[in-house]
């Protein structure tokens, strides 16, 4: 299965974008992000061909145009906001409260006030849409203690650099190998667990309906939720046009009040539909989504 570092590149490269990104202005940054951007899509055919077919599922389901010149248009566009978001993941090492409030809007911030109150941790899912990373840095530059689930990098100097990335914009990486304990002991400490909830890396074939076909999407944020009786709170770090941000949460809810471990994972599934039904080019999964290896 395909990760989003595979696409680019080496060590070297990773520090010269490290580098770059904090050193020139901002726009600037993203103009150099979406040049590599482009060249990655033209060179990069396999991706490319997946992106398209990933967006030609959403927009069918969604009842949209899905030419062939429509699903091009859009691909390339997935490059390209990648291509920022990857210049943000370099950019903002770390995060102040001024420089949130100056770039970010948050919607329904009652929604995460609630999920606290409840008193059980926040299991807070989210996807590869948008601006994961920096959603975490967001809350965290409030004051909130925020543990993320991490996929180890295949490179351990890339792994490194990621993680104290992670740690300075005050997150605190759980590895995915022993996630589970490290998981319930932050719940029990009633702070925040991130999770991606849009990938299974797991070798089980429990699959859902996803815009309108199986797919395989994890168990682990709906189970974890029914082991700890924690607040699920889906919440997502979205791009706009004039590339300030807005931070949306949904409703919080238990398994319990779902109706159950498997209710609560449907429930997410439709969240995830629709965030990612309306900004498609924000979904950054560069292989056929529905078309996954059965070996996992």
């Amino acid at each position: 299965m395909k990760r989003i570092t595979d696409l680019i590149g080496e060590y070297p490269l990773y520090r010269a974008s490290c580098v770059l990104s904090r050193v020139i202005p901002r726009k600037f940054a993203y103009w150099v992000g979406l040049r590599v951007a482009d060249v990655f899509y033209r060179r990069h055919t396999t991706e490319r061909r997946a992106v398209m077919n990933n967006l030609r599922q959403i927009m069918t389901y969604r009842g949209m145009d899905c030419s062939d010149e429509k699903l091009a248009v859009a691909a390339r566009m997935t490059f390209q906001y990648f291509g920022k978001y990857l210049v943000d993941f370099f950019r903002y090492t770390s995060l102040t409260r001024e420089e949130v409030d100056k770039i970010v809007t948050i919607e329904h911030r009652e929604y995460w006030d609630q999920a606290l109150a409840a008193g059980n941790g926040i299991i807070a899912v989210t996807a590869h849409l948008g601006n994961w990373e920096m959603g975490g840095a967001v809350m965290a530059a409030y004051g909130y203690k925020i543990n993320a689930v991490t996929l180890p990098a295949h490179m351990e100097k890339i792994e490194s650099l990621f993680q104290k990335q992670r740690m300075r914009r005050g997150i605190n990486p759980i590895p995915l190998g022993r996630a589970v304990g490290g998981v319930l002991r932050a719940l029990r400490r009633k702070e925040v667990v991130a999770l991606l909830v849009d990938r299974d890396f797991s070798r089980h074939q429990d699959r859902l309906m996803f815009f309108g076909r199986p797919a395989r999407l994890p168990r682990g944020p709906a189970r974890l939720a029914a082991i700890s009786g924690a607040m699920v709170l889906p919440g997502f770090l979205l791009r706009e046009v004039d590339d300030s941000f807005i931070l949306r949460f949904h409703p919080p809810v238990t398994a319990e009040a779902c109706g159950g471990e498997d209710a609560l994972r449907r429930h997410i599934c439709k969240v995830l539909e629709t965030e990612i039904g309306q900004r498609p080019h924000q979904w950054f999964v560069f292989e056929d989504f529905w078309d996954q290896p059965h070996d996992g």
